[in-house]
């Protein structure tokens, strides 16, 4: 029986571990939101301040690689953007 074996790149691992923090972050800010008691959302929002550190660290080391890119938008469509959420905002005041 031929084992099936995998070979990770250090982009798919960096890739896989930016995505797993992205969830863990969006997780205890609502754990920290949802706290019973003062003490409990201390201590998780000390852990919500360390995994958002190293979602910043993660995203920085691949975007130094090069493993992570972001282009420029056009000032018409940034503008555009910037139209919808502000409108928005309007209906949710």
């Amino acid at each position: 029986m031929a084992k099936n074996k995998t070979n990770y790149e250090d982009k798919d691992i960096s890739t896989n571990l930016l995505i797993s923090l992205k969830h863990m972050k969006s997780e205890f800010n609502t754990f920290t939101q949802e706290a019973s008691n003062e003490e409990l959302f201390q201590t998780i929002d000390e852990v919500y301040a360390c995994v958002s550190r190293l979602q910043r660290n993660v995203f920085d080391m691949m975007c130094e690689q090069g493993w992570y890119n972001m282009t420029a938008d056009s000032a018409k469509n940034i503008s555009k953007a910037y139209t919808k959420y502000s409108n928005s905002e309007s209906d949710l005041t």
